[in-house]
């Protein structure tokens, strides 16, 4: 069977049928913010999801693309769930996504429990082709990646579409009050015993912190460097650089701004120096992590990123906070330091005959690229590949 879900046999917009709840769509954050909190304190949701994040990304990155905030409302006009999407044209395929897309690790809408375990296949598929319809840009195609089969117990309803599982999985800790048990359930004593002698090898050179940035120039100080650490990381690999787009820094400057900022932004501080950067997104008792980088150079002997690691898991657990993730892709930190995963799926949902020859296309290239990822022999192979890339390129 194909798992390519048809949201209609016509090639184009159809008429839908009359439907238990209405969808309305906004170009403006403006006009969808009471929406979007009335249902955030409801809807699972991760950092992703907050209005804040949302705002920003698309302020700063979203150029050239529609904004489409879908609403769906129940007939007495109380909004039941909300699909922040973004309408591009990529290779010449109008295509309607969430917004934020690589550099969100978790993508999904907000859903209302009861309306979201009220609903089936069919009445899934009649949001998004009144989302079609309504649109202030056509559409040929839904493409949503990275889609959590389920999120804080509740089941997704994009889910009962026909759906492929995505290319990598996310990787996730549980936490708990005492952060030395929970470390102790991860991480080896003797792998502990290592990493407090290169701590204590890093204190010979100054005085080691763990630094959160809570003032401007704190956060533009760290966004800078982790932007140049991350810039030459990812020629050292010899992949492209999703960080390297115009208005990224603005996007991180403005939504780690404020007394409750959308990301979060940590290091590892030799002295006065950031050895090792992080930032993540928190939302409903979880840290998500969205990035990190470490400073080149001798340092880096010291595993900087893994003490910093665990110094963030370590002011995860005294804030009460439930699981901290390490988002979706594959790195051997990740399956170190965490003990559950997140199943997650790609859907490709065709509106025009266009826009199906184009999900047929994703969904091959979909699964051709997780039997590459999961495959412990190709996957290495590529790695290897890009790395030897990088360094003739350099």
């Amino acid at each position: 069977m194909s798992l390519v879900a048809e949201i209609t046999d016509a090639p184009s917009r159809t008429a839908a049928p009359a439907l238990p709840f209405a969808v309305s769509i906004v170009a403006d954050f403006g006009a969808a913010r009471e929406a979007w909190q009335a249902l955030i304190a409801e809807a699972p949701h991760s950092g992703y999801q907050l209005f804040a994040w949302q705002e920003a990304f698309q302020h700063h990155l979203g150029a050239g693309e529609t904004t489409c905030i879908a609403i769906v409302s129940d007939p007495a006009g109380r909004p039941q769930a909300l699909l922040p999407l973004t309408i591009a044209r990529r290779r010449g395929v109008a295509t309607a996504s969430f917004i934020g897309g690589k550099h969100v690790n978790f993508a999904m809408g907000l859903w209302r429990p009861a309306f979201a375990r009220s609903l089936d296949a069919q009445a899934v598929r009649s949001i998004l082709l009144e989302v079609a319809n309504k649109a202030p840009a056509a559409i040929d195609v839904f493409a949503f990646a990275n889609q959590p089969l389920a999120w804080a117990g509740q089941s997704n309803p994009l889910a009962l579409l026909p759906h492929r599982p995505s290319p990598s999985f996310g990787y996730h800790l549980a936490l708990g009050p005492d952060a030395e048990a929970v470390l102790e359930r991860v991480v080896s004593s003797s792998s502990r015993r290592k990493l407090r002698k290169k701590e204590r090898a890093l204190a010979d050179e100054g005085a080691v912190t763990f630094t959160v940035a809570r003032d401007a120039t704190t956060i533009a100080r760290f966004t800078d460097a982790f932007l140049a650490h991350k810039a030459a990381r990812f020629a050292e690999l010899g992949i492209p650089n999703v960080f390297a787009e115009p208005g990224t820094r603005a996007f991180i400057l403005t939504a780690a701004a404020g007394d409750t900022p959308a990301i979060e932004l940590c290091a590892l501080m030799v002295g006065d120096e950031p050895v090792a950067l992080f930032g993540g997104t928190i939302a409903a008792g979880r840290y998500s992590g969205m990035f990190n980088a470490m400073a080149p150079g001798p340092q880096q002997r010291h595993s900087p990123g893994e003490l910093l690691l665990h110094h963030l898991i370590r002011h995860c657990c005294e804030r009460g906070l439930t699981v901290f993730d390490l988002g979706a892709g594959e790195a051997d930190y990740k399956s170190h330091i965490c003990d559950g995963t997140d199943a997650l799926f790609d859907l490709a949902v065709p509106v025009t005959a266009k826009g199906r020859i184009a999900a047929l296309v994703q969904d091959v290239a979909g699964q051709v690229k997780r039997r590459i990822k999961q495959s412990p022999r190709l996957w290495p192979l590529i790695v290897r590949l890009r790395r030897l890339r990088g360094r003739l390129s350099a």
